[in-house]
């Protein structure tokens, strides 16, 4: 996966892959836990591009540690 992955191809990698389904479920888990944060985000839209931009950004280094789990999981 190179740094500059599309979303649309993100949105594909997010439909097919379960393991990186698990780790937007553990994002979202997160938020739940921390609320204020993630009405910063909603009141902020810099902080929803800032957000995506990191997770695109670091979607090599989410790969690479997906891969890792499940290389450990077998």
């Amino acid at each position: 996966m190179s740094g500059y992955r599309p979303v649309r191809q993100l949105n594909h990698y997010y439909k097919t892959n379960e393991a990186f389904k698990k780790w937007i479920r553990a994002n979202e888990q997160w938020f739940k836990q921390n609320p204020e944060v993630f009405n910063q985000m909603l009141r902020n839209p810099k902080m929803v591009n800032l957000f995506t931009d990191l997770m695109i950004m670091n979607s090599p280094r989410i790969e690479k540690k997906l891969k890792k789990w499940r290389r450990n999981q077998r």
